[in-house]
């Protein structure tokens, strides 16, 4: 966590008790306690059983409340200046390691539209709330939202290549658990281009829709 500024509270809440770096695809166990989806898998594959209290239940889900949270956190770059989102940290910290520069290549220079997915935020279709990120618009409306039953255009869908802008939906909440569950930012390879990144968009937004 060196190369990024975290305020104290921030690093120490959401730090992998394994890597003990920012975490990353959080996943927690029946213990509430929460780890790197990686750490964890590694870890259970000598000691099954809780890395931090020992508790032998190992089933894994996925923390979406600590995602939604990591999501609304921002960690400062040390090395472009960047604000990255809590949970993109370590794909950030990926993209200078790839790079071999210690210079950002996106930081002085307008974002690619093959790069783009990774700093993509929206605005609520419901009452206008600004800057959050798929899971935090998912986190958002799910909790402030519920019972609105007004039809309004997907922001995430309309943004998406070949997108409706004006194609409203009649049950908004159900099509964003449904078609969003996936973050579009995790089917991203910003070395491909746009067409095969819209692709593995696609295809991951058709398989949450058949499982």
């Amino acid at each position: 966590m060196d190369a990024f500024d975290i305020e104290p509270g921030n690093a120490e809440e959401f730090e992998c008790p394994v890597c003990r770096d920012v975490l990353f695809d959080p996943v927690s166990l029946p213990c509430e306690h929460v780890f790197c989806h990686s750490c964890l898998s590694s870890s259970i594959q000598t000691r099954n059983h809780c890395p931090t209290c020992r508790g032998q239940d190992t089933t894994t889900v996925q923390a979406s409340d600590v995602i939604a949270r990591m999501s609304y956190k921002t960690a400062t770059c040390k090395t472009c200046g960047v604000q990255v989102p809590l949970s993109l940290v370590k794909n950030h910290r990926a993209e200078h390691d790839n790079a071999g520069t210690t210079q950002f290549p996106f930081a002085n220079s307008e974002i690619s539209s093959a790069n783009c997915f990774e700093f993509l935020t929206f605005q609520c279709p419901y009452c206008n709330e600004d800057g959050l990120n798929e899971p935090s618009l998912t986190w958002h409306c799910n909790e402030s939202h519920r019972n609105d039953t007004r039809r309004v255009v997907c922001p995430i869908c309309a943004s998406m290549p070949h997108g409706d802008p004006s194609y409203q939906s009649r049950n908004f909440l159900g099509h964003l658990n449904l078609r969003h569950s996936f973050y579009v930012q995790d089917f991203v390879d910003i070395s491909q281009d746009d067409a095969i990144n819209e692709q593995a968009i696609l295809l991951a937004s058709y398989n949450s829709c058949i499982q």
